[in-house]
C-alpha cells in the first residue's frame, strides 16, 4: 500500500516501466488535463495479491485523508467511484458506502469485477471536497498462492489447546480468544463449515486497522456457534517484541503474504468467502450470514 500526497496517473503509470503499453501513456495524456494540484490520491489499504482478474468481484479497499492529512479525516456516506482500464476506457462505475462499525477508521469496499491484468485506475467523487484518485493491479489465479473462494481449502493443522504444534503463545490476545479447541485440519474433515481467522492481536502492524478483527469476531459469535467451527491463527511461530520470528507454519500453508485475514469454508472444504486487510463487524456479519 502507499499513500502519497499526490501523484498523476502519468507518474504512475511512468514508474510502471514496461508494465504497460505506450498507447496507455498517450492515452493518459489526450484525455485527461489534470494536474497534480487538482487530484489528491486516496490511501489503499490492500495488497494487489488480493486481487485477480476474471474471477468475478474483486474487493479493493480505500480511504481519503483531509487537506491536514488526518487519515479517514473525510469519510462522507457514499462515494462514487469510476474505475478505468490502462487506454484510460471506463470499465466500471458504482458507489461506495462508508463502513465503521467496530473499526477506528472510515473505509470504502470497491468491489470491482476486473477483466485484465494491467493496471487501473479509481477516480473517487467527493463532491465539494474534490477528486480523488488510486491505481490497482489485478494479477491472474494461476500466478497466486492465495486460496480463492470455490478453491478447495487445503488440509492444514493449525494450533490448539491441546497440541501448540511448536507455536508459543498460540494466542496473543489478552486473555486468550475462545478460537483455539479444534485444529483446522480436524474441522474441514466434519461436518461442520469452518471460519478461520488469521491475525496477530499484540503484534499486528496497524493496530488501528486490523487489530479489532479479532475481537469483532468474539463479540459477534461468542463462544456459541453450532454447526461451525471458529479457529484462530496466529501469524507468528514464537514472537517477541523485538524479534517477530517466523512465519507460523499453517499461515505459510495458505500461502497467503498478509495479515490479517479470514475465510468462510463450506462443510465440503470449498472456500465460500475471504476478507483481507480490514473488515468491520458489517462486512463480518454478511460473512457469517452465508453459514
Amino acid at each position: 500500500m502507499w499513500d502519497p500526497r499526490y501523484l498523476s496517473r502519468r507518474t504512475f503509470l511512468s514508474l510502471l516501466g514496461g508494465g504497460c503499453a505506450a498507447s496507455a501513456l498517450l492515452a493518459a495524456c489526450g484525455k485527461r488535463s489534470e494536474t497534480t494540484s487538482e487530484l489528491r490520491t486516496a490511501s489503499k489499504w490492500f495488497s494487489d495479491q488480493t486481487i485477480v482478474s476474471n474471477l468475478g468481484p474483486q474487493r479493493t479497499v480505500w480511504s481519503f485523508s483531509d487537506e491536514q492529512g488526518n487519515l479517514g479525516g473525510l469519510s462522507p456516506e457514499t462515494i462514487e467511484v469510476e474505475i478505468s482500464d490502462a487506454s484510460l476506457r471506463t470499465v466500471h462505475q458504482t458507489t461506495a458506502s462508508r463502513h465503521s462499525d467496530g473499526v477506528a477508521m472510515p473505509y470504502y469496499p470497491v468491489i470491482v469485477p476486473f477483466q485484465n491484468s494491467e493496471v487501473h485506475e479509481f477516480r473517487f467523487d467527493l463532491g465539494a471536497r474534490g477528486m480523488y484518485v488510486g491505481y490497482a493491479v489485478p494479477g491472474t489465479k494461476s500466478a497466486s498462492s492465495i486460496v480463492w473462494p470455490g478453491d478447495q481449502f487445503p488440509m492444514v493443522p493449525t494450533p490448539t489447546q491441546s497440541n501448540a504444534g511448536g507455536v508459543t503463545p498460540i494466542c496473543t490476545r489478552q486473555p486468550s480468544c475462545p478460537f483455539h479447541e479444534v485444529s483446522l485440519d480436524t474441522s474441514l474433515a466434519s461436518p461442520n463449515a469452518t471460519v478461520v481467522i488469521v491475525s496477530t492481536p499484540a503484534f499486528c502492524g496497524t493496530k488501528w486497522m486490523c487489530g479489532p478483527v479479532l475481537e469483532n469476531l468474539v463479540s459477534e459469535v461468542g463462544k456459541n456457534h453450532p454447526g461451525c467451527d471458529v479457529i484462530h491463527v496466529e501469524v507468528y511461530s514464537n514472537p517477541k517484541p523485538d524479534d517477530l520470528g517466523p512465519i507460523a507454519p499453517a499461515v505459510r500453508a495458505m500461502g497467503v503474504g498478509y495479515e490479517p485475514f479470514i475465510f468462510l469454508i463450506d462443510e465440503a472444504g470449498i472456500v465460500l468467502r475471504r476478507l483481507d486487510h480490514i473488515w468491520d463487524k458489517a462486512e463480518l456479519r454478511e460473512l457469517l450470514s452465508l453459514i
